[in-house]
């Protein structure tokens, strides 16, 4: 445990506000760094140190930077990643930071070079973080239940069919809950387990499986079609999506890593858990 702040980015999104829960809960002292402070109060209240900023904003960076000694990088998908989260980097050190820890894009997208916009950015973040001299992470998660997982169930519990381009090709879907105990453990521990850090579910669920589930969990047939085509000229964030989902139909998603098992000690959790928790939630909420 460390008594400085750890610094967090990204702490108002889907995973970075389970992040700062986590790294409270292990006593850690969190200061986050939101563009938009007012939200972030919001979340976490007087329990965290808060700095406003954004990435670009060098003047209050430094301020937020100063006395942290571990830094947890996100950030969403955009086509300034790598030159605003190599500058956050940079100035990391520069202040004194001991340790980064990065949420990176998939495996999937960083190892099949100039197929993915979004993986290639990432790879010249790691690249830069792992030429700097204090220790770093990177954590690649598979596809997030919490995103493409629960998108899926929201179209078939609106009556709409599955979209998947190829209904065999398997993702090792991870549950961003479990990414949070993850980080917030690398960001905690005396080391770092790193520099690369592959992380997925316990197992591959097709298309076919997920449909399967969700007919099973709800009553009636659940069908699947392909995506629409996206455009070479959409933007960056469509771009991306459109090259996850050919990579995914290619069957590159497609596998599982036993690495919170190794690393946390207990199993990660699972596709059946996670559509029954959501299904669940929407039937409450429906009231």
């Amino acid at each position: 445990m460390t008594a400085a702040p750890i610094l967090v980015t990204g702490a108002t999104g889907r995973l970075g506000r389970l992040i700062v829960e986590r790294l409270l809960a292990r006593g850690q002292p969190v200061r986050v760094y939101a563009r938009r402070p007012e939200v972030a109060k919001a979340l976490f209240g007087q329990r965290v140190q808060m700095a406003a900023g954004a990435f670009e904003n060098t003047d209050a960076l430094e301020k937020a930077l100063c006395g942290v000694e571990h830094l947890l990088l996100l950030s969403p998908i955009s086509a300034e990643l790598a030159s605003q989260q190599i500058a956050v980097a940079d100035r990391a050190v520069a202040a004194g930071v001991k340790r980064i820890v990065k949420i990176s894009g998939s495996n999937w997208t960083i190892g099949t070079g100039g197929r993915s916009i979004s993986g290639d950015a990432h790879a010249a973040i790691e690249t830069h973080l792992q030429s700097l001299a204090i220790p770093s992470v990177s954590l690649r998660p598979n596809a997030w239940m919490q995103v493409s997982l629960a998108n899926t169930i929201r179209r078939v519990l609106a009556h709409q069919p599955i979209l998947a381009a190829n209904a065999d090709a398997g993702i090792g879907y991870i549950d961003a809950r479990d990414i949070a105990d993850l980080a917030a453990q690398q960001l905690s521990a005396e080391t770092v387990s790193g520099p690369v850090l592959d992380l997925s579910g316990p197992a591959s669920v097709t298309p076919h499986r997920i449909a399967a589930l969700l007919s099973e969990r709800i009553g009636r047939p659940v069908p699947i079609t392909p995506p629409p085509a996206f455009s070479a000229s959409s933007d960056f964030e469509h771009r991306a999506i459109g090259e996850f989902a050919a990579l995914i139909a290619e069957g590159r998603a497609a596998y599982t890593t036993p690495t919170i098992s190794d690393l946390l000690g207990h199993s990660p959790r699972s596709v059946e858990n996670f559509i029954s928790e959501t299904v669940t939630d929407a039937a409450l909420a429906e009231g």
